[in-house]
């Protein structure tokens, strides 16, 4: 994600956060009712002046979708993709192409031949995907992008939360209003400092978010603890957040690398040997444990566990960076280096989604700049009813 400069030498492991901060993390769960009774949280404005679809579309029945609801649209941060690794931009589209709308954001013509010629160069017809020119200017749209929330009945709108500039990034903080004036959906600004890859949803109203935003939050707006919890859970209509601090020593921070969210009900936790890196295994075995005694509305969250690469070339090798494509399933894998566990989480994924088709790509070099697949991409959830008139996403 945006965090990403290629590193050979491993980083140095300490801790993250404070001692405060540590504490919040501790507690797990934060229900969120009691904070919204006596505080009305800032839930941003329009960027675009749309008062009609604002006003029909009341944030406060807002929720965010879970990935592996139906998906209308997945984007790829083409910019710095097809160019730098074209291979997984050939992958990715050949394995979902079939499933999802794909939209490739370029940021000049130039890239747009680019992108062009890798379709032609792996068989791959122009029509596979829809190319969109606009002052994008890295891949990593899943933590710049907008994020779409939605109301039972389908009706979307997009929140797009402050990106703080990095390596002269800075034309990507506003790729959010190109997308959503193009999809013509409304969009909401907040202040909060929020990179897509902070947090998880599981489409009913619990988060899985990194104690990262609390803490970047509280450095670069003096914003308390539970000022950004109750900011963040209302912007996006969350009730339960669980938070959960980064690996210990990995740079982005993000949620994505060790969690993903599967079901309603069931959550992926990665886990490495203790002989590998046992502070980042103790504090894994903590985060499942804690998540197993948390409740959705569909039951007890289920926890299930899938190994994590060692990390002894200065790599952060993941196998929960994942993307749903409908029906398809995108893991990443690593032949080069761990190709017996590149096995177990393919064998994994297709035990916990068996209707699902899992296709490995190959993220090899990728993951060298600091990410993965989920990363280079962004879903937008379509707009079907997700539940029946008479059931809402908290009920």
């Amino acid at each position: 994600m945006a965090k990403k400069s290629s590193q050979q030498s491993k980083p140095a492991r300490k801790s993250q956060g404070n001692p405060r901060l540590r504490f919040i993390a501790s507690v797990v769960v934060v229900i969120l009712g009691a904070t919204f009774f006596f505080y009305r949280p800032w839930v941003g404005t329009p960027k675009q002046a749309d008062t009609n679809s604002a006003s029909s579309h009341p944030v406060d029945s807002f929720f965010m979708p879970a990935e592996f609801h139906d998906q209308e649209t997945l984007m790829l941060g083409g910019t710095q993709l097809a160019e730098l690794h074209p291979d997984v931009l050939a992958g990715i589209v050949k394995a979902a192409s079939d499933a999802v709308k794909i939209q490739v954001l370029v940021g000049s013509t130039e890239t747009r031949s680019l992108v062009e010629t890798v379709l032609s160069d792996n068989h791959l017809p122009d029509s596979s995907v829809g190319i969109m020119e606009l002052p994008i200017l890295t891949m990593w749209v899943r933590d710049f992008g907008p994020v779409t929330v939605s109301d039972a009945e389908g009706r979307r709108s997009m929140v797009d939360f402050h990106y703080r500039e990095r390596r002269g990034n800075k034309n990507d903080d506003g790729i959010p209003s190109f997308i959503s004036l193009s999809m013509g959906l409304n969009l909401m600004g907040s202040p909060l400092l929020v990179e897509g890859g902070d947090f998880l949803s599981n489409g009913r109203g619990l988060c899985l978010l990194s104690t990262r935003v609390v803490n970047r939050n509280a450095h670069y707006l003096e914003m308390e603890p539970d000022q950004t919890m109750a900011n963040f859970a209302s912007v996006l209509g969350f009730e339960q957040l669980y938070l959960a601090p980064p690996l210990v020593g990995e740079l982005t921070g993000h949620v994505d690398m060790f969690c993903a969210i599967l079901k309603t009900d069931l959550v992926l936790v990665s886990r490495f040997e203790p002989s590998v890196d046992p502070e980042n295994e103790t504090q894994l075995d903590r985060i499942a444990a804690e998540m197993a005694v948390l409740q959705t509305r569909e039951g007890p969250l289920r926890v299930e566990r899938i190994p994590m690469p060692d990390h002894d070339d200065g790599f952060w090798r993941t196998y929960t960076n994942i993307v749903f494509a409908n029906d398809v399933l995108l893991v990443p894998v690593y032949p080069d280096y761990c190709p017996d566990l590149d096995k177990v989480a393919l064998a994994t994924y297709r035990r916990l989604l068996p209707d699902m088709r899992v296709v490995g790509i190959d993220c090899s070099r990728l993951i060298k700049m600091n990410g993965a697949l989920r990363c280079i991409t962004m879903n937008v959830p379509s707009d079907k009813p997700l539940f029946p008139a008479d059931v809402s996403p908290g009920n």
